[in-house]
């Protein structure tokens, strides 16, 4: 007996198969342990373009694809590439994994069936080419539509105002439909119907097997003429929800819809004010979760009234699509913050900040969340039963002390960022409340000066070391700790005489005999890959790699100028140092995002 096609897309997703949304009704619900509390950075991959995909996962892979035009295997638990494919142009669909197929589109209309365990192509089909736009003057046209699998057929949307429905094994068309606009949004199929939206303004119903059009809803924004607002108010990018007899929608002409799955006759709608409502929704129980562009919010409304239940101001707006999994809700938006909710209330679990805009949406899996965000890196925020304390040295009375430059801007970054400020008291508390509590933590030091409060006349006897020892995690950028230290009061170090290279050893045991001030290249490490480096950067003061536990990246000598010394603590523990910058304003710089990358980083 055939499965129904509701039951088919369930044994792809449980089987070995995922899909954007979680499931071929794009509920965007997924039954997985979901991260509770941020425990850090598991891992971080970077990519060489904007990833404003979202992640499929299935059987220990991570599926990804990438503004650099190649789509992505990586290992689910570290990161590692398994293998890569080249698409040739940009990837902005979210992939579909079934079969041991992986299925997804480039920006070029051009549709990809690839192996999953190889990365070879199977077959490719390509399609029209794009639609003119109504206005012409439409912005937001990043997305492109993201495939859906049902019992043989894939379907999606492309640029050329055609819904296709191809067979799984080979990319035959089985049937085309035609619509008045460019189409990208992600079809969702529910009780053997397809609903879609397209950049016309209307939502389509069409029957699986045929392609026969159903009905038609046509939204606000399918009367309306862009150019009389100076702005898209017609595009449907909103990919649809379908469940319990009901289709949730969005839409750029500022409406969050609720449609009757039978008939498309509307239910409600509620008014984001001329907002976009770029998001696919999320349906979870009798809510359902959808964000908002320039109003800056989530949102849960009541599933049979969309009567607002509560909403959450974010930092900037919500494109990313809002993912459930146990009681939580997740989002990013475009100041590169991932949000973790309650989902009854909207109460803040937790929040991280990292990167550029987000536009990719989070993926819950196993007690990780994978994100893709616009710096090129693909994320896995991780759980853990504490979670991570994160604090950033800065002190008014030791700014004549410090050589970075940059130390202002440097603390206001991490400050931002959910890091506690701490003076030289206050970093004395904070570390000597670790060495008793063993909770996860990491200081960043934005000045490159350590003060006496931690590390007295015996410094390896100090609070500073027995943090480390008691498997803290401190990230130092700037000249080593000691080394040349300024006086606090004056800002004098004295000549070159005053250099004292053993003190890094009776600190650190690492020294710094072979260092010195001169610049030098330093490419980064596979073991500076794993802790989210990339690239190459200007570093000083490097040290033996033989003394160092990890080192991040090796200069221009095959010295360390970025490294880690771990004391006997969980992995991603230690002190880092991680120099990064370049010389400006009368001393050194620092990368802000690598000193972020390695002081969150925190595998299992």
């Amino acid at each position: 007996m055939r499965k129904s096609l509701g039951l088919a897309a369930a044994d792809a997703r449980q089987g070995g198969g995922a899909m954007f949304r979680g499931d071929g009704a794009r509920t965007g619900v997924y039954h997985t342990p979901g991260v509770e509390r941020f425990g850090g950075i598991q891992w971080r991959f970077q990519s060489g373009g904007m990833v404003q995909s979202s992640a499929a996962v299935t059987d220990g892979i991570v599926y990804i694809g990438s503004g650099d035009g190649n789509l992505y295997a990586l290992d689910a638990a570290t990161g590692a590439e398994r293998w890569r494919f080249a698409a040739g142009r940009a990837i902005t669909s979210s992939p579909a994994v079934a079969g041991g197929v992986v299925y997804f589109g480039s920006r070029d209309n051009r549709f990809f069936a690839v192996d999953a365990r190889s990365g070879k192509e199977r077959w490719q089909v390509t399609t029209g080419a794009d639609a003119p736009l109504a206005w012409g003057f439409e912005s937001g046209d990043l997305y492109t539509s993201s495939p859906v699998w049902s019992d043989g057929l894939v379907v999606f949307g492309s640029g050329d105002g055609r819904v296709h429905a191809v067979d799984d094994r080979t990319g035959a068309v089985r049937w085309r439909f035609a619509t008045e606009g460019r189409v990208r949004s992600s079809p969702a199929i529910l009780d053997g119907r397809v609903y879609v939206g397209s950049m016309d303004g209307t939502l389509y119903a069409l029957e699986l097997r045929g392609g026969r059009l159903a009905w038609r809803f046509d939204t606000e924004g399918h009367r309306l003429r862009s150019g009389d607002f100076g702005f898209d108010r017609r595009t449907i990018q909103s990919s649809p929800a379908a469940a319990d007899g009901r289709v949730f929608v969005g839409s750029r002409d500022g409406f969050l819809y609720a449609v009757d799955a039978a008939s498309g006759r509307l239910l409600w709608r509620v008014d984001h004010h001329m907002s976009w409502v770029n998001t696919s929704p999320a349906v979870a129980g009798d809510l359902v979760f959808a964000g908002s562009s320039d109003e800056r919010f989530l949102q849960a409304v009541d599933v049979r009234t969309g009567k607002e239940r509560c909403r959450v101001k974010t930092e900037r707006p919500v494109w990313s699509s809002p993912a459930v999994a146990g009681d939580l809700v997740y989002v990013g938006d475009g100041s590169g913050t991932v949000y973790a909710l309650d989902r009854a209330s909207g109460a803040e679990r937790w929040r991280h900040q990292s990167g550029r805009r987000i536009l990719s949406s989070p993926v819950p899996h196993d007690g990780l969340l994978y994100v893709g965000n616009d710096d090129g890196g693909i994320y896995a925020i991780r759980d853990a039963i504490a979670p991570l304390e994160r604090a950033v040295f800065w002190d008014s009375t030791l700014v004549r002390a410090t050589r970075l430059a940059t130390h202002v801007e440097m603390r206001d970054y991490f400050r931002e960022r959910g890091y506690e400020v701490v003076d030289a008291t206050a970093l004395r508390r904070f570390v000597e409340r670790r060495v008793t509590d063993r909770a996860p933590s990491v200081v960043v030091f934005a000045m490159d000066h350590l003060p006496a409060s931690v590390a007295p006349s015996g410094p390896n006897q100090g609070p500073f070391r027995r943090y480390l020892d008691a498997g803290g995690k401190v990230v130092w950028a700037g000249i080593p700790p000691l080394i040349w230290p300024r006086d606090p009061k004056t800002g004098d170090a004295g000549d070159y005489s005053r250099i004292d290279r053993e003190s890094t050893r009776r600190l650190l045991d690492v020294d710094h005999a072979r260092s010195n001030f001169d610049g030098y290249g330093a490419a980064v490490t596979p073991e500076g890959l794993r802790w989210g480096l990339s690239g190459w950067w200007e570093s000083n003061w490097s040290v033996d790699p033989g003394q160092v536990s990890e080192p991040l990246a090796l200069d221009d000598n095959g010295l360390a100028g970025a490294w880690v010394k771990n004391y006997g603590g969980p992995p991603g523990t230690g002190f880092v140092r991680v120099y990064g910058g370049g010389w400006m304003g009368g001393g050194p710089s620092a990368n802000f995002a690598a000193v972020q990358a390695v002081a969150e980083y925190r595998p299992r």
